[in-house]
């Protein structure tokens, strides 16, 4: 396994659609923001044959319970010797070290780049998505849920 101080060689190759949808028509004019709920989801595929790494990676807004919208992309990474990032656990489970929050920071942040551009002329560009910290959000996206 590698130092965390490590030089990190990667780069983005490819950034795809899975799934976009919007609602503008459930959003009022003068909603304030911190009446949407924000969440993220993820999944991280590994190819380390390959050392390449996919993302898809969703934001979803919500107002009183009910998705107002929805955007998820899948982003495709080259990692140079991704092997050295990965531990694999039990039942084909893994562990990824040390380069989570840099390929969650780019996901974030083209993230806001596309619902700008995807949102622009509709209620929903009055509500960007805000400034968020990878180190935090990869701490939530990986902590088990209770159900």
């Amino acid at each position: 396994m590698t130092q965390e101080n490590a030089n990190i060689q990667m780069r983005l190759i490819s950034i795809n659609e899975v799934d976009f949808k919007m609602s503008p028509g459930k959003v009022d004019d003068d909603l304030v923001p911190e009446a949407i709920n924000i969440g993220f989801s993820n999944q991280f595929q590994p190819d380390v044959e390959n050392n390449s790494m996919s993302i898809v990676f969703g934001i979803r807004y919500m107002l009183t319970g009910e998705v107002v919208l929805e955007s998820v992309y899948r982003f495709l990474f080259e990692v140079k010797d991704l092997a050295q990032f990965i531990e694999i656990n039990n039942n084909d489970r893994f562990t990824i070290k040390y380069i989570t929050p840099h390929l969650l920071s780019v996901a974030v942040g083209t993230m806001r780049g596309i619902l700008v551009v995807k949102t622009a002329g509709t209620i929903f560009s009055k509500y960007p998505l805000p400034m968020i910290d990878v180190n935090i959000l990869n701490t939530n996206l990986s902590s088990p849920k209770e159900g």
